[in-house]
């Protein structure tokens, strides 16, 4: 009975170290990824605002949905809970669309795209919020964010700037110019 013991022992003394570190492997691993999924939320609550939905940092949050939430590959089978499925399922929806054209000088159709637009992101937002475990209201996604009038504005002039310039540049405008004083000429 006592060389059972010590062979029990000795099993739970070379075992032990190994599973500690498997556990810590899995740890870190579910840590690391439900931390993309917050940094990815982040980005998109910090740049829901209209005016900042055209940024590096906003697209970028985007680009990395489907990574985040692909869920967990075994066997060469995907799995992924319901909460991470309805995320990529929002996720396509909002691409989809995202990938439609601007229906350009339509001021009513461009107002529907808008529309279809801000709830699509919304209902994406939401759905990462409940990934993620936050209790969200959607009127609280969409309502509060602070966005001064003078980022607007600035965005606003900006892209008048780049799309002039860009037509000066490409020979589809000129560069406007207006005498305002000619000098006298002076003799020597």
């Amino acid at each position: 009975m006592s060389t059972a013991l010590t062979i029990i022992a000795i099993t739970a003394t070379v075992i032990s170290p190994l599973l500690a570190v498997q556990t810590q492997k899995f740890i870190e691993k579910h840590s690391q990824k439900k931390s993309l999924k917050i940094d990815i939320f982040k980005q998109l609550m910090a740049t829901r605002s209209q005016n900042a939905r055209l940024s590096n940092e906003h697209v970028h949050a985007l680009n990395m949905i489907d990574l985040a939430f692909y869920g967990k590959l075994k066997k060469g089978k995907t799995k992924r809970s319901d909460s991470e499925g309805r995320v990529l399922s929002s996720w396509k929806l909002y691409f989809a669309h995202l990938n439609t054209s601007y229906p350009g000088n339509d001021n009513a159709q461009g107002a529907i795209w808008n529309q279809t637009s801000n709830n699509l992101f919304l209902d994406l937002l939401s759905d990462i919020a409940k990934d993620i475990g936050y209790d969200f209201e959607r009127v609280q996604l969409q309502t509060a964010t602070y966005s001064p009038v003078a980022h607007g504005a600035i965005e606003s002039d900006q892209i008048k700037i780049r799309k002039g310039l860009a037509a000066i540049f490409s020979g589809e405008d000129a560069l406007k110019m207006e005498i305002i004083n000619i000098p006298a000429r002076q003799d020597s």
